[in-house]
C-alpha cells in the first residue's frame, strides 16, 4: 500500500499559514494604525451637536527631569459653553473661570453658572517624567450647527517652562503643526459621539484588516477546491479512494475494498 499525505494535516498547514498572515496584518494595524502623538490631546474628537459630552484631556510629561505641575485649558470664545463640570482629582486644585457679566455687580450663584466658561486650571499636582494624566470635563450644550471647537492648552513644568499648545489644525496636505491645540468636531445632526480624527490611521487600519480577511478567505476557498486524495491501484487500473490508517492516507484497491465491505 502507498502512504499518502493526510488531508487533515495538509488543511492544518494551510490554516496555520493563513493565521500567520492574519496575525501579521493585525500587528501592523495595532503598531501603525494610529501614529503616536506626545502632545496634549482630547477625546472624543467628535460629538453630536446640541447635547453634552465628557471630554478627557490627555497630558503626557515630555521632560526627563521636570514634572508637569499645572494645566490650563482655554475654552473657545467663538462658541461659548456654559454647562461645565469637572471630575475631582486627588492632589490637584481645580479652578473653573467664567466670563463676568457686563454689570457693575459680579455675578454669583445661578447667574454666575449661566456665564460662559473661559478656562479651567488644574494645579498643585504633579505628572512625573514618563507619566501622563487624564483630566475629565463634562461640557455642553454643544452648538447645534457643524463647527470645530478649539481648546488651547498651556502646560507648565516644575522648572518654570510653559509649553503652549495653541496651533490650529493644519490644512490638507500641509505639515502638522509643532504644538497643535486639542480640537473637537461638532456635527450638526445626529452622529457618533466619538470617531478617530486621524485619516491616515483609519486608512491603515482598514487596509490591515482587509489583508487579514483576504488571507482567511483565500485559505477557506483553497480547502473547498481540494479534491479527495486518490491513488492508482498499482496494476494499471483506475483511481481508487484512499483510506486513513494510523493517521496516514493509504490507497486501497477496489477489490480489497469490496472484500472488506462483504466481510
Amino acid at each position: 500500500m502507498i502512504p499518502l499525505p493526510s488531508r487533515s494535516s495538509s488543511a492544518s498547514r494551510i490554516l496555520a499559514k493563513a493565521t500567520v498572515v492574519a496575525l501579521s496584518a493585525a500587528a501592523v494595524v495595532l503598531l501603525h494604525g494610529s501614529p503616536a502623538a506626545a502632545h496634549v490631546t482630547v477625546t472624543p474628537s467628535a460629538v453630536a451637536g446640541g447635547g453634552y459630552g465628557t471630554f478627557s484631556f490627555k497630558v503626557p510629561n515630555e521632560r526627563p527631569t521636570a514634572s508637569t505641575t499645572r494645566l490650563e485649558v482655554v475654552f473657545p470664545a467663538d462658541h461659548p459653553l456654559t454647562g461645565v463640570s469637572v471630575r475631582p482629582m486627588p492632589g490637584w486644585t481645580i479652578t473653573v473661570n467664567r466670563q463676568q457679566a457686563a454689570t457693575a455687580t459680579p455675578a454669583v450663584g445661578e447667574h454666575a453658572a449661566a456665564q460662559p466658561v473661559t478656562s479651567i486650571v488644574w494645579q498643585d499636582g504633579a505628572i512625573g517624567p514618563g507619566e501622563f494624566q487624564l483630566f475629565d470635563v463634562s461640557v455642553g450644550p454643544m452648538p447645534k450647527t457643524s463647527t470645530t471647537l478649539l481648546f488651547k492648552a498651556l502646560q507648565t513644568y516644575s522648572d518654570g517652562e510653559i509649553v503652549r499648545w495653541l496651533d490650529p489644525p493644519a490644512a490638507d496636505g500641509a505639515p502638522r503643526p509643532e504644538h497643535p491645540a486639542p480640537v473637537v468636531a461638532v456635527a450638526g445632526s445626529a452622529a457618533p459621539t466619538a470617531v478617530n480624527s486621524d485619516p491616515a490611521g483609519r486608512v491603515l487600519g482598514w487596509t490591515g484588516l482587509g489583508v487579514a480577511l483576504t488571507a482567511l478567505l483565500l485559505a477557506v476557498a483553497s480547502l473547498r477546491r481540494r479534491k479527495p486524495f486518490t491513488a492508482r491501484d498499482g496494476h494499471g487500473g483506475t483511481d481508487v479512494p484512499a483510506r486513513a490508517v494510523n493517521g496516514q492516507r493509504t490507497a486501497v484497491p477496489a477489490a480489497a475494498g469490496s472484500r472488506a465491505g462483504r466481510s
